[in-house]
């Protein structure tokens, strides 16, 4: 019998991001089982790591007996998809919704609506689903799939575990994802304000590429209004040395963040051995499990005080780390793309 033929799709490909990641791992344990894969997208980044091609190119090559569809976003990929009669796996990583958008991006916000349209049309479309949380899969549920499995996204530990030591005079506390309003780096700066009071010397890194130009020019000048453009540092988006390097040098991670589909940067943090301070909230809950610190709701007064107390119990932070040491195993690499096999393997066998 002939190799399975894959065509995997997504809307944007690129390296440094976690959808990228995990579809250049998809590749990569599709040809670990003896598949014969092409990877297409709209847009392909310098940095993808792989080779893609565009998506409208997909029917000058060989017929698929399977495709696979990361979707994260709206895009023209979903409707070429939708026209196709070969079988379709969705695998979903969840779409931001549009409210976080509006206020600042009016057209981003109508994209991500559409999206959520085409998310229900494809729902209906493909023959079964592959979910990177259960908070993604409780949504494909309730657009009436029955074939969803759980597979975690395939991510790229860091190559760092930190040392524990007593913090330093000059703490960095850090955060790691795209400008973007649902990211709620405002919260964030206000923390800094409050925590300043009690620690002149703390430091917030923030790194990541920017999503909305307006947000993040506002994000910018409430720094500067704030006078923390000494507290403030914006690494923007950087190579996996230097990320790595943030991990091992700071002492807690923090998110704000109200929506999150799984959320890699958790775990990363996690890994490398950083206790994680997080807003309650989207798959949050489910990432950290009993590994970090949750805050309700949009409150910089209780982000500050959490980090307040672990910058200041040295005992704490240790534990807090151990456990997120042990959380980060059960995201293990070669277990999710076990995972991912065996969610596949059926489909692949039954062409």
């Amino acid at each position: 019998m002939n190799s399975p033929r894959v065509h995997q799709f997504t809307a944007v490909l690129a390296g440094r991001d976690a959808v990228g990641q995990h579809t250049v791992g998809v590749d990569r344990v599709l040809r670990s089982m003896g598949c014969v894969v092409e990877n297409f997208a709209a847009h392909v980044n310098a940095d993808a790591g792989m080779v893609a091609h565009n998506f409208r190119d997909h029917e000058r090559f060989a017929p698929p007996d399977l495709l696979i569809y990361q979707m994260s976003t709206g895009s023209p990929v979903a409707e070429h998809l939708l026209e196709s009669d070969t079988k379709l796996v969705l695998n979903y990583h969840n779409v931001t919704p549009s409210s976080s958008f509006e206020p600042w991006e009016p057209h981003i916000g109508a994209e991500l609506d559409a999206a959520r349209r085409q998310l229900s049309r494809l729902a209906r479309h493909a023959h079964s689903a592959i979910a990177d949380s259960h908070y993604n899969a409780a949504e494909l549920e309730a657009l009436g799939m029955e074939q969803v499995t759980v597979v975690p996204v395939l991510w790229r530990p860091p190559r760092v575990r930190q040392a524990l030591a007593p913090v330093a005079r000059q703490a960095s506390v850090l955060f790691v994802g795209r400008i973007a309003p649902n990211k709620r780096h405002e919260d964030l700066i206000a923390m800094m304000a409050i925590l300043r009071v009690r620690r002149p010397d703390v430091v917030l890194d923030l790194v990541g590429g920017v999503s909305s130009e307006r947000y993040a020019t506002a994000v910018r000048e409430l720094v500067e209004r704030l006078g923390l453009t000494d507290a403030v540092r914006f690494h923007g988006s950087i190579d996996d040395a230097t990320l790595d390097q943030l991990y091992a040098e700071a002492a807690v991670y923090v998110s704000a963040s109200e929506h999150e589909g799984f959320c890699v940067p958790l775990i990363e943090a996690m890994a490398a051995g950083l206790p994680v301070v997080a807003r309650d909230a989207a798959a949050v809950p489910e990432t950290l499990g009993d590994a970090g610190l949750l805050i309700d709701g949009p409150n910089p007064v209780a982000l500050a005080g959490a980090v307040d107390r672990l910058l200041g119990d040295d005992r704490l932070r240790s534990c807090m780390a151990e456990l997120g040491v042990a959380r980060a195993t059960d995201f293990d690499l070669e277990m999710a793309e076990a995972a991912l096999a065996a969610a596949l393997r059926p489909l692949l066998e039954a062409r």
